[in-house]
């Protein structure tokens, strides 16, 4: 007699809780496959290109010469150090909003991969922040030049570069996690959230500078998590001290952390009911 074989569900609905830190073992467990998806991100995205990885160069530093011409040689601007506030925000904005829709879909746009093979679905997102997060930081080389013609001396503020990054990085994987899930059934989500993400574009600091903000509008601007780590990153390259209350630093900081938590908490606990909807 042959003995009766029971099928095991895998993937079955993880704790609430407990996501984050089975995401964080996901990492460690597959991180030569995360690897190879962000690879395969950047393979994808300048695929047929002859200038190849250079667009990562190029683009942010034509964007920049379009809001240059817009905002200082029309409008005027008296400020020289302008045109590198311009350049990396553009940048930093860009991985932001390239890593939260990226996100986002990262369960639609790879459902036949997803019905094909099972591994850890939070990968594709990861993926996603993670090859935009190259783009980005390759981007950031654009700036080199304009710190040499500015006469701007690197010091120890240049350390905050790297934590407005991962903040930045934090905030979106966070957010697009916690609506993967349900993107797979509303894919409104996903368009929304395009329309924020240039929405947004103008009420972070891109084109402008906190010092630029009346005092009387500060607080309200704060609430916007963005700030911070842009301003990071542009005053660390800028040499500059951050010039933010501290409260309004670990504000940013704790959204950022609570973001990841969360959004790693939804996803684990959704995720196995919404691929079934794929």
């Amino acid at each position: 007699m042959s003995k009766e074989k029971t099928l095991t569900e895998i993937n079955k609905a993880k704790s609430f809780w407990l996501g984050p830190w089975i995401i964080w073992l996901n990492i460690q467990k597959h991180r030569f496959l995360i690897s190879n998806f962000i690879q395969r991100d950047l393979r994808l995205k300048y695929r047929n290109s002859v200038l190849g990885y250079f667009w990562s160069l190029l683009e942010p530093l034509m964007l920049s010469g379009v809001y240059f011409v817009l905002f200082v040689i029309i409008k005027g601007s008296p400020e020289p150090n302008y045109p590198l506030w311009v350049i990396i925000g553009v940048i930093i904005w860009g991985h932001f909003s390239q890593s939260l829709n990226g996100s986002i879909g990262s369960l639609t746009q790879n459902s036949g991969l997803i019905k094909q093979v099972y591994f850890p679905r939070e990968i594709f997102a990861i993926a996603k922040v993670g090859s935009n997060l190259v783009i980005a930081s390759l981007g950031l080389l654009v700036s080199i030049p304009l710190i040499y013609i500015l006469d701007i001396q690197p010091n120890l503020n240049l350390l905050m570069v790297p934590v407005g990054l991962i903040m930045v990085s934090m905030l979106s994987l966070g957010i697009g996690l916690s609506l993967a899930c349900l993107n797979t059934t509303n894919r409104d989500i996903e368009h929304f959230f395009r329309f924020v993400t240039r929405a947004g574009f103008f009420l972070s600091p891109v084109m402008w500078t906190i010092e630029m903000v009346p005092k009387s509008l500060e607080g309200y601007i704060m609430a916007n998590p963005m700030v911070v780590p842009i301003t990071m990153v542009r005053n660390g390259i800028d040499g500059r001290s951050l010039g933010i209350d501290s409260i309004f630093i670990a504000y940013s900081a704790i959204f950022c952390i609570i973001s990841f938590l969360f959004g790693c908490m939804i996803f684990k606990h959704y995720e196995a009911k919404a691929v079934k909807k794929l």
